[in-house]
């Protein structure tokens, strides 16, 4: 999976986690995906998603790396592994959000995922795309890319998936990264400023994701159905 997690990382995952409108107008969208009834969260992170597809009535389980997170998505009274190898069952669906880009090679793990599914399961994933507005700050937390529709569209058809549904999401988000790489302002993890982002911009504006969702937006929702063998 990822390389071991700097501090930039753990600084993103708080700051991730406390944009409640964002999140749950992301979460809202990936559970419209969401076939059969057990579901792993492939870098689960601090549990956000976990906890909102239990309150679902999801039988949901997580994975992740990252300690600090395995041990606050456990205090939710959700199921967590820290090793691929203890993972000991298949999962009709496999979500997975901001973790294909931190691997050097996605293309194994998208491969690596397809044992983690039933017969026919589903794989949703959330990727930051758009190379356009790649920034220092996707350095910083060990981003290898940015997608494109091509790109993961070719991957995932390349190792058998068949892609059922894929738009862009957070055209306001892309929006303001691409004046800031105009300006070349350097954006950071600045908590309070994602926080106002996300009460003030993100809540009254997300509605031109639905009007751009086919042309462009700082992410990927990506959902596949792995074919029959």
């Amino acid at each position: 999976m990822q390389e071991q997690p700097n501090d930039k990382d753990i600084a993103a995952l708080e700051s991730i986690t406390e944009l409640k409108n964002y999140n749950n107008f992301v979460f809202k969208q990936i559970s419209n995906f969401v076939k059969g009834k057990k579901v792993l969260d492939f870098g689960s992170g601090y549990g956000d998603l976990c906890l909102y597809l239990k309150n679902l009535n999801y039988d949901i389980d997580g994975y992740d790396i990252n300690q600090t997170a395995i041990e606050k998505t456990r205090l939710k009274d959700i199921k967590t592994y820290n090793k691929i190898s203890q993972i000991d069952q298949k999962y009709d669906t496999v979500t997975s959000l901001n973790v294909l880009e931190h691997v050097k090679d996605d293309v194994g793990l998208i491969i690596q995922i397809k044992s983690l599914l039933v017969d026919n399961g589903t794989l949703v994933l959330y990727l930051p795309a758009s190379p356009i507005v790649w920034t220092k700050m996707d350095e910083e937390v060990n981003h290898f890319r940015r997608y494109t529709k091509k790109d993961i569209e070719e991957k995932l058809i390349n190792a058998n998936y068949e892609i059922e549904y894929i738009s862009f999401v957070d055209f306001i988000g892309w929006l303001v990264l691409l004046v800031m790489k105009f300006f070349r302002i350097q954006p950071n993890f600045n908590k309070k400023l994602l926080i106002f982002y996300d009460k003030v911009f993100f809540r009254y504006l997300k509605i031109f994701d639905f009007l751009f969702k086919k042309l462009i937006g700082k992410n990927l929702l990506i959902v596949a159905k792995l074919k029959e063998k």
